[in-house]
């Protein structure tokens, strides 16, 4: 990540609930007593609580979403597009590679990334920083935190469980997030910056319909995830404090 920056682009986006959204906070916070799978929230600086959407989530989604489909097209129609496959050469799986790849020192990782996909270098592996950023959603305005009862199911007897009612928390509306992206002026990363114009753009301004978050068998997640703008900025620009230029 010493490569000189071409430009930064920031995208802002926006997601909007299709279905009840949950994102849990996997544990009782110091904010919810009294409900069994409550959602993450962030403290503002005026004190109070707000849902929150962690940006890892987002990128997890998002990472899982172009690694599905690019898995599911031939290898060769991959390389004639301009991007890599992931190539593991000598190690048998992805975690064997990137615990080899961060423990090794510069020379040897300069050696290693030709053979690091086009996703795994846009998304980022262990011992390598990904060029995007992407900062957690929140909340247009402040939505009214719901709740929902639902009931455990026996799958012996396909019954409900004896006591097995939970409450679940969700949000509904439109959250607010941004994504950060520096275009690297090297050899190794131009898979990364053609898959950035031309297919993650592209696909943020149509907009892409993902779950988010948990309890999606029971009709939670669905969102419409799209770009609202963008700014670029030019090394000069970011060097000096200058505005950037409307883009996108």
């Amino acid at each position: 990540m010493h490569d000189k920056i071409k430009a930064r682009y920031i995208i802002e986006c926006v997601i909007e609930t299709c279905e009840p959204l949950h994102v849990g906070a996997g544990k009782i916070t110091e904010f919810v007593t009294t409900v069994d799978c409550p959602i993450i929230r962030t403290k503002k600086l005026d004190g109070t609580e707000v849902p929150v959407i962690p940006g890892s989530s987002i990128k997890g989604v998002l990472r899982s979403h172009f690694s599905r489909i690019l898995n599911s097209i031939p290898d060769d129609v991959v390389e004639n597009r301009g991007f890599k496959k992931m190539n593991l050469g000598d190690h048998s799986n992805l975690d064997e590679f990137e615990k080899n790849f961060a423990k090794s020192d510069e020379h040897k990782k300069e050696e290693m990334l030709p053979n690091v996909g086009t996703l795994e270098k846009f998304f980022g592996i262990s011992g390598l920083a990904a060029p995007i950023r992407i900062t957690d959603a929140e909340p247009e305005t402040n939505p009214e935190v719901q709740m929902r009862t639902h009931v455990k199911i026996d799958t012996g007897t396909e019954r409900a469980k004896e006591g097995g009612l939970f409450t679940v928390e969700f949000v509904e509306g439109k959250f607010r997030f941004k994504i950060v992206f520096d275009e690297l002026d090297s050899e190794h990363y131009k898979d990364v910056n053609k898959f950035f114009h031309e297919v993650f753009v592209k696909s943020l301004k149509r907009g892409l319909e993902l779950h988010i978050g948990g309890m999606k068998s029971r009709g939670y997640g669905l969102c419409i995830l799209k770009m609202a703008k963008g700014w670029k900025f030019t090394p000069e620009k970011l060097a000096f404090g200058e505005e950037p230029e409307e883009w996108g």
